[in-house]
């Protein structure tokens, strides 16, 4: 091996002969170098990362781009409708691989592989899918041409926002009406409420019995009832129940005991039932699926006309609407007696739909609110909307809102 030149002591002579070299730096100075020189270091290495990453992802859409021409080809080169036998294949695949998971992952995926296999039969026998909503039309009125052989029994039930009571009525195949009063409790017990739109409210926890004659209905309260202290729409519900069904008053007992606290009213021992109330008639649906139904306002109006015009109104109630359209016009309105004569205006137009039905069946419960019996509409430009004759006299009907 090939011997240095220089001894140690020779190198350290040349080291001292060199010029001295001072780092005018103070700490902090140097420490800031070095952080800046890191920084600068992560900085390079972050933006190699955003590279490498954008790149990634130009190479995972190319590859997207071409699989999806490869499947848009073999589309085109066979049928573009899924068959039922392929739907099933898919579902019993999605079943079979279900037997290891949990029992709520696999009821899921069977549930989504029905679905899958309803979708395709809709789209090879070329069905729209079912939507799942229904629209049902407007429920009529019942009249007393109807009640022949029959009679009807009509509730009151609050809205299911328990804002305002709609009455529905029920034709029943009995003319007996001497024992309307039991037949009706019988009903509240059997009413399905919600499937009108309405709130679950009958049967109520009171008992309800005739009182010293048929025009009259006594209610027993327990003491604790929840119904004293929502008094304002239980009288309001039982008010609208109990007029269409012949009773003229209300008498109250608590636990046995003449007369009844409530909240609101007061005490009580009975109530007499307005036999007019002078309301208007506006229209309430819930949504498309449940029917629409005439309904009473809260408020009651000085005349026959003030009402009429309020009806064609918008409420300020959750999917209370008017039931009487800005187009039906009227230019006058005669009365005499029970009798009430509207005179439309002329060219006006009206089809015999049920929007017109709805319409002149608010008009015929309005003039019924103040006490009119009959209605004659001059110059309506058709003859019959449904079975309303527009040429003759129309007798006001007996009960609104006729569900089956």
């Amino acid at each position: 091996m090939k011997r240095s030149r220089w001894n140690e002591s020779e190198i350290e002579d040349m080291l001292r002969e060199l010029p001295k070299v001072k780092d005018h730096r103070n700490k902090a100075e140097v420490m800031a170098g070095i952080y800046r020189k890191k920084k600068k270091k992560r900085s390079l290495q972050l933006l190699a990362g955003v590279a490498s990453l954008c790149l990634m992802i130009v190479v995972a859409s190319v590859l997207m781009i071409g699989k999806g021409r490869e499947v848009s080809q073999e589309k085109s080169d066979g049928s573009r409708k899924l068959s039922v036998s392929e739907s099933k294949e898919s579902a019993d695949y999605g079943a079979k691989s279900n037997e290891s998971s949990s029992g709520d992952i696999q009821e899921s995926q069977t549930l989504t592989g029905k679905h899958a296999e309803t979708e395709a039969k809709d789209e090879e026998m070329e069905i729209e899918p079912f939507s799942g909503v229904q629209e049902k039309t407007f429920a009529p009125a019942i009249y007393d041409d109807e009640l022949k052989n029959a009679s009807a029994i009509t509730l009151g039930i609050p809205d299911d926002q328990m804002n305002i009571v709609v009455p529905i009525s029920i034709k029943q195949e009995s003319s007996d009406e001497s024992d309307q009063l039991n037949r009706m409790v019988t009903q509240m017990s059997q009413i399905d409420e919600e499937r009108y739109g309405l709130s679950d409210y009958f049967p109520l926890d009171v008992t309800i019995s005739e009182g010293i004659d048929k025009t009259t209905a006594h209610i027993e309260f327990k003491k604790d009832s929840p119904l004293l202290d929502e008094d304002d729409l239980f009288l309001s519900s039982m008010e609208e129940t109990l007029s269409y069904n012949n009773i003229t008053k209300m008498t109250f007992a608590t636990d046995g005991k003449q007369g009844a606290m409530f909240s609101h009213a007061g005490f009580l021992k009975q109530l007499e039932i307005p036999e007019h109330k002078h309301r208007t008639y506006l229209l309430y649906q819930k949504n498309q699926s449940s029917p629409r139904l005439l309904v009473p306002s809260t408020v009651q109006y000085h005349g026959f006309a003030e009402a009429l015009q309020a009806g064609k109104r918008q409420s300020e109630l959750k999917r209370v609407s008017p039931a009487i359209p800005k187009d039906l016009v009227w230019e006058r309105i005669k009365s005499k007696g029970s009798h009430v004569t509207i005179q439309l205006a002329e060219n006006m137009d009206m089809e015999n739909s049920e929007r017109s039905l709805e319409a002149l069946e608010a008009i015929l419960f309005i003039a019924k609110d103040f006490g009119y019996e009959t209605v004659k509409f001059e110059h309506a430009p058709i003859e019959k909307v449904g079975h309303l004759n527009l040429t003759r006299d129309i007798k006001v009907p007996r009960a609104p809102n006729q569900i089956k």
